[in-house]
């Protein structure tokens, strides 16, 4: 309990700092985690590189470096969420929120979709306020105790309902009556590959997680789709659209999980340096005993490794 109350003050103080200062703390930062602790390099590079076997050297390096810039960017805006400004907040962070105020006048439970882009975190806080759901925000709890209270306050401070990743299949029943926005990030990689869905994603067979697919369908949510850009320096816009043809649930098995596979590829080759380039998204290789969960319609099924 200490603990938390010195970290929640150390940061808290941190974020009152104006942005230019925190920006310049932020290219301090990246600086040392690329020319000096070298943090996750060369998985980020072989990321970089094996999406974009098109870009030569000079191009994958050039990506790699703004990463850093904008992967410390993303955690010092963060640390913002802690003071700023619902005015300030909603400037950062523009969207096109339309398809959520349609379905939410349909009566219809939708679920809101992303991948790891820059600033999800931005685009999670304003979600409530400007949307008319009750916004239930999944979460991956922390394993230090200070850190996952600190991250549980910056993420329902503008209004939304916690929900921990590793107990949603049971606490999303308690809302099977209500109407609500279930917001997730669904590009991680599988912790059981031999029950993932496999697709080609970034030109290599890439397994992802069904539960975003399983829910959608189990309890009848309309999946949206959530575009992130930046326009500048610390303001993004996000775009809202939905991920199938029209306002219903998508049925068909696999379905989802390949468009949302689509989605996010075409979001990360708008600019691929806000991608979260340093988790080990392809640590699992593809297995010949994977074919029955091939999905991809658009290529066949890969040979054993490959």
């Amino acid at each position: 309990m200490i603990m938390y109350y010195f970290v929640f003050g150390f940061f808290y103080l941190l974020s009152l700092l104006p942005f230019f200062m925190l920006y310049l703390f932020s290219d301090a930062v990246a600086f040392v985690l690329y020319h000096i602790a070298r943090y996750r390099r060369k998985v980020v590079y072989e990321n970089v590189k094996g999406s974009f076997p098109e870009m030569d050297d000079v191009e994958v390096r050039r990506v790699v470096k703004e990463f850093y810039r904008n992967f410390t960017d993303n955690w010092i805006e963060t640390i913002k969420l802690l003071s700023i400004s619902p005015e300030t907040l909603k400037k950062r962070m523009q969207g096109n929120f339309d398809v959520l105020h349609t379905l939410h006048q349909q009566g219809k439970t939708a679920v809101g979709i992303s991948g790891h882009l820059f600033n999800w975190e931005y685009m999670n806080a304003v979600l409530g306020l400007r949307q008319p759901y009750q916004l239930i925000c999944v979460y991956m709890p922390l394993t230090n105790k200070a850190f996952d209270r600190l991250f549980q306050f910056i993420r329902s401070r503008f209004g939304p309902a916690l929900m921990a990743a590793t107990t949603l299949n049971r606490d999303i029943i308690t809302w099977r009556r209500k109407q609500y926005l279930l917001g997730l990030i669904a590009d991680q990689s599988p912790g059981d590959p031999g029950k993932a869905f496999w697709l080609e994603f970034l030109h290599r067979p890439t397994g992802f997680v069904t539960g975003p697919e399983r829910n959608s369908q189990v309890f009848s949510q309309v999946p949206v789709f959530a575009t992130i850009t930046r326009r500048k320096r610390g303001h993004y816009f996000v775009d809202f659209q939905l991920l199938g043809n029209d306002y219903e649930p998508i049925r068909e098995r696999g379905e989802i999980t390949r468009l949302l596979a689509q989605r996010i590829e075409e979001n990360i080759r708008l600019d691929p340096s806000l991608y979260l380039w340093s988790h080990k998204r392809w640590k699992h290789p593809w297995k010949a005993e994977y074919q029955g969960q091939w999905i991809d319609s658009r290529y066949p099924v890969p040979e054993n490794g490959k």
